[in-house]
């Protein structure tokens, strides 16, 4: 026979009412992993292109420095990320 709202709210404990968000946070937290690993990656990336473009088209050199060592750190953070696993298994 199922069970109402009020039958299933009397009988349940603490521990069935957060049961259900469980899967959820695990998948939050896989998703924020991946995340993190693919915003380094291409922070990064645009890190290093986009002055390079701004050298060869304009041939100014205004900010890259603060790129360079944007792009640096990002890097360094991507390839903890990867060391760490955050990324898919397969790439």
């Amino acid at each position: 026979m199922p069970r109402t709202v009020a039958t299933q709210s009397e009988v349940a404990t603490p521990a069935d009412l957060i049961e259900p968000f469980q899967p959820f946070r695990v998948a939050l937290l896989v998703r924020m992993r991946k995340f993190l690993w693919l915003s380094s990656g291409l922070f990064s990336a645009a890190s290093f292109a986009i002055p390079m473009i701004g050298v060869l088209a304009f041939g100014s050199t205004v900010g890259l420095g603060t790129s360079f060592l944007a792009a640096i750190i990002s890097a360094c953070l991507f390839g903890l990320a990867s060391l760490l696993h955050f990324g898919p298994d397969e790439a």
